[in-house]
């Protein structure tokens, strides 16, 4: 259907837009020193940025190329491809989606450890490697396993990925006799795809609750020392900032997890949950950016609330154009504040409590709850007890 292979290139297109928005984002500032971009990049921009590049390369092999890779034989509108280029987009789209999936969850590893062990997300003695080279190498193996028993065909959708040919075959009680390639492609199918995005999701959902418990655990033990009574404006913060970062994960990956297990389980294929998973499965780097730049647009519309929704985003987004000339009624002559800018002014005034509150922020500054500075803080009120007893 000529629509529906608009559609899928269409969003995959934005997907793509939205995951460089977030590499361009990240090194903006770090490329203006040649040869100091390793020592200036920090954990989170590190993994942010393989993150991104899976969303990046996983959008443009499968939902932009989509049935060009496919062979042309399969008489499929748009394929020109052949069993070759069907062998390697099935390898890339396995490779980029596993390196999304597994980045989100040592993503979420890496901010749980800053928060809990009071890691500073720049130390240079924390070493990079293992959180960006993990994720790298398990999806190298993911999809190099099913290159062994040539499993990568055309699935009779959109693109080619782990399936039997001719397809379905793999779900014949002997596909042995049945199957010309990829006879245990169903079994392939939830070693190499199903089992790593579902472990992947267990990874960075408990990783996501342990932090919010941190920071719930540093604000009770605060309590004490605040004369307007308890307060769980960080925990309440961190915990929305939580669920869009797992929303993001749930809503692109879920729909493609019950899609997979309901053709592994009962060999069938369930059209509804097929079109979904088209649908939603291209705003993985969609849903990631929205997460990535969300506190930054809520801070620059709180600082700068007479401006115009697109003024604010456009400024988050460093774009200029006409946006930045308009603002709504009464914007006067009010001098505009930049993300950037205001974040090094809260910290140079020591205002933690807006650097806690952006854990698993998109601003690379913000982006660490900084649980030594409220330790410091809580210190200096035990200080003024004393004092004033």
């Amino acid at each position: 259907n000529i629509y529906v292979l608009i559609f899928i290139r269409l969003f995959g297109l934005v997907s793509m837009i939205a995951s460089g928005f977030i590499i361009r984002d990240i090194t903006r500032k770090l490329y203006n020193r040649p040869g100091a971009f390793l020592k200036k990049v920090s954990l989170t921009q590190s993994i942010l940025i393989v993150l991104s590049i899976g969303d990046f390369g996983g959008a443009f092999f499968v939902q932009f190329i989509s049935t060009w890779m496919v062979p042309f034989h399969s008489q499929l509108l748009g394929s020109v491809g052949s069993q070759q280029s069907c062998v390697a987009q099935g390898f890339l789209s396995t490779f980029f989606y596993s390196l999304s999936a597994l980045s989100n969850a040592s993503l979420g590893v890496a901010y749980c450890l800053i928060v809990r062990l009071g890691w500073k997300d720049k130390d240079k003695s924390k070493n990079r490697l293992p959180f960006v080279l993990t994720p790298f190498l398990i999806s190298i193996v993911l999809a190099v396993v099913p290159l062994f028993g040539s499993n990568y065909n055309y699935n009779a959708g959109y693109s080619c990925y782990i399936s039997g040919a001719p397809a379905g075959c793999e779900f014949d009680p002997n596909p042995q006799e049945t199957c010309t390639r990829g006879a245990r492609a169903r079994n392939m199918l939830l070693v190499a795809g199903l089992i790593p995005t579902l472990v992947a999701f267990f990874i960075l959902t408990v990783a996501v609750v342990l932090l919010i418990h941190a920071v719930l655990v540093q604000e009770r033990r605060m309590d004490q020392y605040q004369r307007a009574g308890r307060s769980r404006k960080m925990t309440m913060e961190s915990f929305y900032q939580g669920m869009f970062y797992i929303g993001a994960f749930a809503i692109s990956w879920i729909p493609w997890l019950v899609y997979g297990f309901k053709e592994y389980i009962f060999a069938s294929v369930h059209k509804p949950s097929y079109f979904v998973m088209l649908a939603v499965t291209p705003l993985h780097g969609v849903m990631n950016a929205g997460v990535y730049f969300r506190p930054r647009l809520k801070a620059e519309r709180e600082r700068n609330p007479t401006d115009s929704t697109c003024k604010s985003l456009m400024q988050v987004l460093h774009i200029k154009c006409c946006c930045n000339r308009k603002s709504k009624e009464g914007a006067g002559d009010t001098p505009v504040i930049t993300t950037d800018q205001q974040t090094e002014d809260d910290a140079e005034k020591g205002d933690e409590k807006k650097i806690q509150t952006n854990a698993l922020a998109g601003d690379p500054k913000t982006a660490t709850i900084n649980l030594e500075a409220a330790q410091n803080a809580e210190i200096g009120s035990e200080k003024k007890v004393i004092t004033s007893s």
